[in-house]
């Protein structure tokens, strides 16, 4: 497992057009396992997620967002298809559907990138 400094640029577009930008600096952990690559790192205030552990597993093909603490979800991310997902939160569980339509990944040995566009529906 090696230590990585993990940056996330996330831009969230509402129906009107309007951005809200959230970039977030983090240590994390890297590792690969059986072609999947793992990269670890805990949430801060920054992202409103304190005290959640995020794992990303990136696959040739797929990406997938884990989220474990005070919220709970798991997103799956694959080229024009549509996943179900559920997530937990202290205050009520939302179903969200999530629909890729960007999907690229450049990892080499702990070094790289990896960029999503999708969108989300949240409860219809």
């Amino acid at each position: 497992m090696k230590r990585v400094v993990i940056s996330v640029k996330s831009t969230q577009r509402d129906k009107l057009g309007h951005d809200e930008v959230v970039e977030l600096v983090s240590m994390g952990r890297y590792y690969e396992r059986r072609g999947i690559q793992y990269i670890i790192y805990e949430e801060t205030e920054v992202t409103g997620l304190e005290g959640v552990r995020t794992t990303i597993k990136v696959s040739p093909k797929s990406v997938i967002l884990i989220r474990h603490g005070k919220v709970n979800m798991k997103h799956v991310y694959e080229m024009d298809k549509i996943h179900e997902s559920l997530y937990r939160t202290p205050f009520g569980d939302l179903d969200m559907l999530v629909k890729t339509h960007e999907l690229s990944s450049n990892i080499v040995d702990g070094v790289g990138h990896v960029h999503l566009g999708y969108d989300i529906s949240i409860a219809g």
